[in-house]
């Protein structure tokens, strides 16, 4: 077996978007694809910005538990960053509390 850590990550998808589950479910299909086991989606919904990002005043925040190979977390940001979709994103390793 391999080494996997607990992880949550948020992830602020811009307002705008229409389906913001599928949206959802795709970030959750790539960190699967890097070998995750997504144990939870939860959708926080929209939310107003302190400060505008990218000249956006307000982002869809939803936020992701799952186990992952530390290995694997930089690519995943990677490939998140990627997304035109995606605003931000955050990993929280859960284990270093």
């Amino acid at each position: 077996m391999k080494y996997v850590r607990s992880y949550e990550m948020v992830v602020i998808f811009k307002a705008d978007i229409e389906d913001h589950k599928t949206v959802s479910e795709d970030t959750a299909e790539i960190v699967r694809g890097l070998g995750a086991e997504v144990e939870k989606i939860d959708l926080w919904g929209k939310k107003r910005f302190a400060y505008p990002i990218d000249k956006q005043l307000e982002g869809f925040y939803t936020l992701y538990t799952f186990k992952l190979d530390p290995a694997q977390v930089k690519e995943m940001e990677r490939l998140l960053s990627l997304k035109p979709y995606v605003v931000r994103q955050m990993v929280v390793n859960l284990e270093e509390k």
